[in-house]
């Protein structure tokens, strides 16, 4: 009997012991003995886990000794470790140098850029993190080949003018941009700090997207959360100053004088000035209007998931003040972002998405005649911001768009408000095997609101900015747009060999818009607290008797299809077909066909490389395609009664409608013919990647995409 009684205790500390709990604690190290933070460490199986702080430090508590924790990091090779005992771990991952099997995003799915035959380029979140962007473009600068980002300007969140392999075309040539396989015209929407990575399409491939990949395509995959991973919160800030790096050199009082006396002498005039030595340094318009501007920037996520769902939310808030003007140029974005992915039934996906983001933005004139910094370079140094009045002081004689910049500033008031909302949802079901079907469908909704007053106020003698009769003018402008997507998909490889990929689908896109908006005179006490709308006594409709379009609407009807083929990883082919119908052109051309293909050898993977040590990667790619581009003005087709016609009667002017532009039943698809010919090296065990392009691109039936003009004419009747 003590012999039971002991055997079943023995058993009882067996289990107990072998169930037992602990916390686990390390640090996770690169291979150079570095800290590796963000790194997730869960417990396999479960929702436990938490991911490494600055250091490389972690704790996971109330783990089951004999349980596996998985390490795993982006670029990293995923490391497993069982559970024992309490130790603290230090462990160490490895770079990933099988880099040949990355998945980059293609046109409605994703490959493996070993068996890409396009010219892809790729910026990961590693290099987004160390630039600190604004905004998207920034974060492209500079950081792939080909792709040409110019500044429109130096405010706080300005937006700036994106060119892939220049400029192919007269009109609008900015390149489609989809987040997450969603159309996003305004990068503004976005947080750079959620960007996972960017595809950038650059050739013929690009086609499979259509008349709006005319001007390439760049492919914006966000951070979201993983199935199977604990709720793991991110928080990150940063804080600083920003300066102009130089300052045009000018003259100072002194200087200016002189130059001036010996002008009014060459030309047989009195000099003006008489006491030059008076005149000192005077003023440096460059130092008055310049500062240091804060920026602040925060964010805060949320991931995580379970074993068939994950979900992600993001919140991140930025404030900029401007180097020239300060809180007079401020920008600031609030962005909220959440999405959520479930496998549900047996073979049925879906997922969603939704973004809002708000921004805020003051505006002061540049990049023009009579803009603060034009103004500031070109007020005299002898004169003081502020006469013995202590009124700004006026510019008189120097021309009639020079003003006293710190009054300009003072005086200007034009804030600019959007509200932009954009989502997606979209489902897919795999059958008999080889089969996917996919529908999405996203849209975008945006209102921009804009508020400018202009108070009465007298900039010297014959300024064009002078203002007799202050105004108030508010605008309220709606856009609106919608993407359909279906298509099915065939996968399969036959005899280990032979790998086939056939896509066909369809996809339809409309887009609307409205203006709106009055214009208000005459506003009490000329204050800008009473600047507005209903408190003004004299209002105008913006669009009252201008004889303009105050809406729009613009659709594409495509149909596509696409084969991809590869031997043994080898041989690549890919080849695409893509229908486009548009409401820009008439009845007669409404519709183009476009074709476009590419082939692509892995060199590398040939048996007489096999002894190669030095070739991670070589291969010889090629394309050629053609794609159409309709980026015009809407009913250039037919003629419309938005011209603005004047005739006179009984002696009195009156305005009406009349026929605008001269119509253009003929006008059709421009087409552009692209040529692409590629090497992609990968060698050093993956640490030096070099990729050379050779491209000819040629434009045809090229459109006059600017051409919205005022038309109209005036009769005298009587």
């Amino acid at each position: 009997m003590k012999k039971m009684v002991l055997k079943i205790l023995a058993l009882f500390f067996v289990a107990f012991t072998s169930a037992q709990n602990i916390d686990v604690s390390g640090n996770v190290k690169d291979p150079t003995g570095l800290p590796i933070p963000g790194v997730n460490v869960i417990v396999k199986h479960t929702n436990i886990g938490t991911i490494t702080d600055f250091d490389g430090n972690f704790s996971v508590t109330n783990v089951e000794i004999g349980s596996t924790i998985t390490v795993s990091y982006i670029g990293y090779i995923t490391k497993e470790i069982v559970v024992v005992d309490s130790s603290r771990l230090t462990i160490q991952l490895e770079e990933d140098v099988a880099k040949l099997d990355e998945i980059i995003v293609i046109g409605y799915g994703t490959q493996k850029k070993k068996e890409s035959t396009g010219a892809v380029s790729v910026v990961s979140s590693a290099t987004i993190e160390k630039l600190k962007p604004t905004r998207i473009e920034q974060a492209l600068q500079g950081q792939v080949a080909g792709v040409n980002i110019t500044t429109n300007s130096g405010s706080p969140g300005a937006g700036s003018t994106i060119n892939i392999r220049g400029v192919s075309t007269n009109g609008d040539s900015r390149p489609l941009i989809l987040v997450d396989g969603n159309v996003v015209e305004d990068l503004s929407v976005i947080n750079p700090n959620d960007i996972e990575s960017m595809n950038i399409l650059k050739d013929a491939t690009a086609g499979i997207y259509g008349v709006r990949a005319a001007n390439g395509v760049i492919l914006i995959t966000t951070k979201t959360g993983r199935k199977e991973t604990a709720l793991t919160v991110e928080y990150s800030a940063y804080t600083g100053f920003q300066q102009t790096t130089r300052k045009m050199p000018v003259l100072n009082a002194t200087e200016y004088a002189l130059i001036i006396n010996e002008a009014y002498a060459n030309g047989g005039s009195t000099p003006p000035f008489t006491n030059i030595a008076e005149l000192g340094v005077g003023t440096n318009w460059q130092d008055e209007v310049f500062q240091s501007a804060p920026i602040h920037n925060h964010n805060i996520s949320f991931k995580g998931g379970k074993k068939k769902s994950s979900y992600s939310y993001s919140s991140s808030f930025l404030t900029q003040d401007g180097i020239v003007g300060g809180n007079k140029s401020n920008f600031s974005r609030f962005t909220n972002s959440a999405t959520y992915n479930l496998d549900f039934l047996e073979n049925f996906k879906f997922k969603s998405g939704i973004t809002l983001t708000r921004t805020n933005k003051r505006n002061l004139l540049e990049n023009a005649l009579g803009s603060v910094l034009f103004n500031a370079l070109n007020m005299a140094p002898n004169i003081p911001v502020r006469d013995e009045n202590g009124e700004y002081s006026l510019a008189d004689g120097l021309g009639g768009e020079v003003i006293n910049p710190l009054a300009q500033i003072a005086n200007t008031y034009d804030r600019t408000k959007v509200m932009k909302l954009n989502g997606f949802g979209g489902l897919s079901y795999d059958f008999l095997d080889h089969f996917t079907a996919s529908a999405n469908i996203q849209f975008n909704y945006s209102e921009v609101r804009n508020k400018k007053f202009f108070p009465i106020d007298n900039y010297g003698t014959g300024k064009v900015f002078n203002t007799q009769k202050s105004e108030v003018q508010e605008f309220l402008d709606y856009f609106r747009d919608y993407t359909f997507d279906a298509f099915v998909k065939y996968e399969n490889t036959f005899n280990d060999n032979h790998k086939v990929n056939v896509l066909l689908g369809t996809s339809v896109f409309k887009t609307t818009g409205e203006f709106t908006g009055k214009i208000g005179f005459d506003i009490i006490d000329n204050s800008i607290l009473n600047a507005a709308i209903l408190k003004a006594s004299d209002v105008e409709d913006r669009f009252e008797d201008k004889g303009r379009n105050d809406k729009f609407d613009s659709r594409l009807l495509s149909y596509f299809t696409r084969l991809q083929y590869d031997y043994k990883g080898k041989y690549l082919f890919s080849a695409v077909l893509r229908r486009d119908g548009s409401t820009k052109f008439g009845p007669g051309n409404r519709f183009g066909y476009f074709p476009s293909g590419s082939i692509g050898w892995v060199v590398s993977d040939e048996d007489f490389m096999s002894q190669n040590s030095f070739f991670d990667l070589l291969k010889l790619r090629a394309s050629y395609g053609i794609i159409g581009n309709d980026r015009i003005v809407d009913y250039g087709y037919t003629s419309l009664l938005n011209g603005e016609g004047i005739y006179f009667f009984n002696n009195q002017e009156n305005v009406g409608a009349a026929s605008g532009p001269i119509s253009n039943p003929d006008i059709k698809w421009e087409t552009q013919k692209t040529l692409d010919i590629g090497l992609d090296l990968r060698i050093l065990n993956g640490k030096v990647d070099i990729t050379t392009d050779y491209f000819k691109r040629r434009t045809e039936d090229l459109l006059d995409g600017n051409g919205e003009f005022d038309w109209g004419f005036v009769l005298t009747a009587e």
